[in-house]
């Protein structure tokens, strides 16, 4: 009798275990987020006027900013894309900063590369915070974001958290005026991307 009992229930489970989903739950929403990160990493470094503006050791920005980026770049491969009025594809961080903050620009150059990760840097607000946001959410890898601008300065980190929350990424915070900040930036950069 115990036969009848077990076939009966093992058809029923079977049955049912072949309408579910391949994969639910805590363990599915976590893998689709590892998923997401698969493919090329793309820095997105802001180089407009103000990152001519001083750090710590009365270095800029943009100085301190290239430093990090080729020794990050030395260990990991990954696609660098600066922005100011313009987005381009460049090996090195330049050494001379240039026009405005159209981070668009630099947004719609990344998405080219389809990226897994895209770490997007910079010390202020963008010029287009809608348009920005609006191409954020058709990314299918995360946006992380690293603001090195002042802990003062409120909107442009709440900006900055805004735009990664659009991809499901990350916001750390790096004021580059200060001696710690400066020590911390090459390995925030490495800890963003990976």
């Amino acid at each position: 009798m115990s036969k009848q009992l077990t076939n009966p229930l093992q058809a029923l489970v079977s049955g049912a275990a072949k309408q579910l989903p391949a994969a639910t739950g805590r363990v599915a929403v976590q893998q689709a987020r590892i998923d997401r990160r698969k493919g090329r990493m793309v820095i997105l470094a802001d180089i407009s006027f103000s990152m001519s503006s001083e750090a710590w050791g009365g270095r800029t920005k943009l100085d301190l900013l290239r430093e990090a980026v080729a020794s990050v770049m030395s260990r990991y491969e990954c696609q660098l894309i600066v922005f100011s009025d313009r987005a381009r594809e460049v090996n090195t961080v330049p050494a001379e900063v240039e026009g405005g903050t159209d981070l668009a620009a630099g947004l719609q150059a990344a998405l080219a590369h389809d990226p897994g990760i895209t770490l997007v840097i910079s010390d202020g607000q963008p010029q287009n915070p809608g348009e920005s946001l609006k191409l954020a959410r058709t990314f299918r890898g995360v946006i992380n974001t690293l603001y090195i601008g002042p802990e003062s300065d409120a909107a442009a980190i709440e900006y900055m958290r805004t735009l990664s929350k659009q991809a499901d990424g990350a916001t750390a915070v790096n004021d580059i005026s200060a001696a710690a900040g400066v020590r911390q930036l090459e390995h925030k950069i490495a800890g963003l991307l990976t």
